[in-house]
């Protein structure tokens, strides 16, 4: 049978979807899709559509397993997380309908309402707003799940490059750089904001240092090459220990010398900057050199490359690496051409 023939179409209300959610029958599986994405004007838009009666794209859930003494069925959400976590959080009245989000006359009755104080029978409306829902069977394999959730999100511009991979890769490469993404160096210095977060950026940098513990400085960090690198240390990652244990030195090491200084820790915070002073402080690591030795150099670099101020104690040739360092940050920071030039830069004025 073709696969289309294990998936049929149901009408479930928004009650239906709820209650499953509140009895852990129905699944969000974050190895779809890990965060939620969707901001404020996004939300309030669904929920005006839901009230004025619009319709809404299906939501796809995949029957995992049936109780075989209840026949309680249990599901995952294969595509439509986003709109689920809106309509559960409008419910339970994390957001209000803003009256600036609000595109259409006939919503002005609900500006700046939140759930529980619309009239009763906007509350039903909602209750009972029905979704049109592809049922997937348990026959399908979660492998042919997720190439369906790849082709159902390819084009939409909502999904980048690195939640698609998320959805297609869930082995150690991704573990490892999830769990470094928990260490509270991130949040400490505000690395990624929180939108910046929930669209996974924060993981595609970390794979980027990653593939440099791997492929060296020379590595590539295309969106093409991370997807070849995803599937190389998908199953198999030998390295995964020491690559962890490398990754948290090198930002223990960072740390300390963001801590001296605000302008240390505003310079270290941004990503170009972070990732060729990561690069340096591994290198620095493996020589066995102190690094606290070099707080002042870095310290220098740092307020020449701000300020350039003559009242350092800094010569002339390192003033020219601290300016070529600064040209090809500001000529661009993705390729790999000036990604090893600005790491060739550091090592010059770090004398190492």
């Amino acid at each position: 049978m073709r696969r289309i023939d294990f998936i049929t179409t149901e009408v479930q209300s928004v009650k239906w979807f709820m209650d499953r959610i509140k009895h852990d029958t129905l699944i969000i599986d974050q190895s779809f899709q890990r965060k939620f994405v969707w901001r404020i004007k996004e939300q309030v838009r669904l929920i005006e559509t839901i009230l004025l009666g619009f319709s809404i794209p299906e939501i796809y859930i995949w029957m995992t397993e049936t109780d075989p003494d209840t026949g309680e069925s249990t599901y995952s959400l294969v595509d439509g997380q986003q709109r689920l976590t809106t309509v559960k959080e409008f419910i339970n009245g994390k957001f209000k309908l803003h009256s600036g989000y609000l595109d259409d006359e006939e919503s002005t009755i609900y500006a700046n309402k939140y759930f529980s104080e619309l009239d009763p029978e906007d509350k039903k409306a909602i209750w009972d707003y029905p979704f049109s829902t592809r049922v997937i069977k348990r026959e399908i394999r979660e492998e042919d799940i997720i190439k369906m959730f790849l082709r159902l999100n390819s084009t939409d511009k909502q999904l980048n490059p690195q939640e698609l991979r998320n959805a297609e890769f869930g082995g150690l490469f991704i573990k490892l750089a999830d769990e470094i993404s928990q260490h509270p160096f991130w949040e400490k210095y505000r690395v990624f904001s929180s939108s910046q977060i929930r669209r996974m950026t924060d993981i595609e940098f970390i794979s980027q240092i990653l593939i440099f513990l791997r492929e060296g400085i020379t590595g590539e960090t295309t969106q093409k090459y991370l997807n070849l690198v995803y599937d190389k240390y998908n199953e198999k990652y030998d390295e995964y220990e020491n690559d962890k244990k490398n990754f948290l030195k090198m930002i223990m090491e960072l740390d300390k010398i963001m801590e001296i200084s605000e302008e240390n820790a505003d310079f270290f915070s941004k990503r170009t900057h972070l990732y060729s002073f990561l690069i340096i402080i591994y290198f620095m690591l493996e020589k066995g050199l102190d690094i606290s030795e070099y707080n002042e150099k870095i310290g220098n670099f740092i307020i020449y490359y701000n300020d350039k101020t003559d009242d350092l104690n800094i010569s002339k040739d390192e003033k020219r690496l601290v300016s070529d360092y600064r040209k090809y940050v500001q000529e661009g920071t993705q390729s790999k051409a000036r990604r090893i030039a600005r790491v060739r830069l550091l090592k010059s004025y770090l004398n190492i």
